[in-house]
């Protein structure tokens, strides 16, 4: 059904383009990079994975309108494309956004899983991502592009309260390759594991491997009261978390829940199944509270049927000899019981972290911190050295060093881990990296990092920007 919108799409863009280029604005920015892994470590010579990717944006404007492409290619051709139109009418913004994307799956997530990170942190690795479109349905992947989302943003000032309503068009069941993030899973994967998905049909079955549409909306409203302090209520309805796509993340992803599966089947409704519209969660924020020199913000979190979430932060000096801030947290503020407190000193060159993970008042981790400027008068270079510890000891080390000569800035970082639980730090990994910058439009960069096991990924990114 959406196979052919993505090409007419992109010819629009284009006549538009070579059209209007004597006429408006065009400006935009190209990145390619190279990432490069090693099939083993025992010699010298090796064989390399090779994972090319680059990046296409820009950006027309025209008479008050702002035609955007953000186009991202790799290996398997096209990956995805992201065609916006951004406008002004009277005290109405609007950002209205078409994404399109290749399903990609991932082979270590265990087969036939969904909603699980299968243990992955972030991205699944290139080497375990293959290709799962499959647009004629012959059951061959053919790298097929499907319609994955439409995004329309409005916002506009009344009466001095900035309001958005973000509208949230979106397919539930596209597949995605991302895992975890920093420990915990902030979206609904739907994980496919060389299972083909059929980007030309749909159906209102989530959970397979056929698109399924729901509907979402957020509504934001942001004010100043007189005295100062800002408060935010966000409400959101079918849509939490964030959602994934290869190399592009985009916040708020429409509830599975919300689609025709779960509407009301009946003829009393036109054209049968409608998709429902839930209450999703509730944001409360309060920010820029001031008193006896202690700058305050809260957040509380309504969500049905689960515990209502707390988040306050405290901040003030001491003497003008160091800052302090204080986060406290609660992921069942109606029983009164906090989850976790966390404390951070900062005086000079030195940033010190401390954690209480069950508000027992005994830390549970420290980080602390050193950021110094070596020979700053002459060829100056920084120096950060980090110390964490927890319960059982000083837990890992890192120790950064870099400097900066004309357009070029090297860093090397090394990294000591107690890996055992042994009491001794061991050497883990040590990441090099280059950047060169001319004139803020061309740049180039590359890493690469090292363990006892050998060369890890070795990366180079060119970039420019017109």
């Amino acid at each position: 059904m959406f196979r052919d919108t993505l090409p007419i799409a992109l010819s629009i863009v284009v006549v538009i383009l070579f059209s209007t280029v004597t006429l408006g604005d065009v400006t935009g920015n190209f990145d390619i990079q190279i990432d490069m892994l090693p099939e083993g470590t025992q010699t010298e010579a090796v064989k390399f994975h090779f994972d090319i990717k680059s990046n296409l944006g820009l950006n027309i404007t025209l008479s008050g309108l702002i035609f955007g492409v953000d186009l991202g290619f790799g290996i398997t051709g096209l990956e995805f494309a992201v065609i916006s139109l951004d406008t002004r009418l009277g005290i109405l913004f609007i950002l209205d956004e078409f994404v399109f994307a290749t399903p990609f799956g991932c082979d270590l997530f265990p087969v036939g899983v969904s909603n699980t990170s299968g243990g992955i942190s972030g991205q699944c690795p290139g080497t375990s991502v293959t290709s799962l479109g499959d647009a004629d349905g012959d059951g061959v992947p053919d790298n097929a592009i499907g319609f994955v989302k439409k995004r329309l943003s409005m916002n506009m000032t009344l009466f001095g309260a900035d309001i958005t309503s973000l509208v949230l068009f979106e397919d539930v069941d596209f597949p995605d390759i991302q895992g975890l993030s920093n420990g915990v899973l902030t979206h609904e994967p739907d994980h496919f594991n060389g299972v083909l998905y059929n980007t030309v049909d749909l159906n209102g079955i989530v959970d397979d491997q056929t698109p399924t549409f729901g509907f979402g909306n957020v509504l934001s409203v942001t004010g100043q009261t007189v005295s100062g302090i800002t408060v935010t209520n966000i409400v959101s309805l079918c849509a939490s978390g964030q959602n994934f796509l290869k190399n592009r993340s985009f916040e708020w992803e429409v509830n599975k829940t919300c689609t025709s599966q779960f509407g009301q089947n009946t003829t009393a409704i036109e054209n049968g199944a409608k998709t429902p519209l839930f209450f999703e969660q509730e944001t409360l924020q309060v920010s820029g509270i001031e008193f006896g020199g202690i700058s305050s913000n809260a957040a509380v979190t309504f969500v049905p049927l689960e515990p209502i979430r707390f988040v306050a932060s405290f901040a003030f000096n001491i003497a003008d000899l160091a800052s302090v801030s204080t986060l406290l947290s609660s992921d069942n503020i109606t029983n009164f019981a906090l989850s976790n407190m966390t404390t951070t000193i900062t005086s000079g060159n030195l940033n010190l972290v401390l954690s209480d993970n069950d508000i027992d008042f005994q830390i549970d981790a420290a980080t602390a911190t050193l950021s110094l400027v070596l020979n700053p008068n002459q060829n100056p270079a920084d120096l950060d050295i980090t110390l964490n510890s927890d319960g059982d000891g000083l837990s890992s080390a890192s120790f950064g060093f870099g400097f900066t000569r004309g357009i070029l800035k090297l860093d090397a970082t090394s990294t000591l881990s107690d890996t055992n639980n042994s009491g001794e730090l061991n050497w883990t990994q040590t990441l090099l990296s280059l950047t060169a910058t001319y004139d803020t439009n061309v740049s180039f960069s590359a890493s690469s990092d090292f363990s006892p096991n050998g060369l890890g990924q070795t990366s180079m990114q060119l970039g420019i920007v017109f």
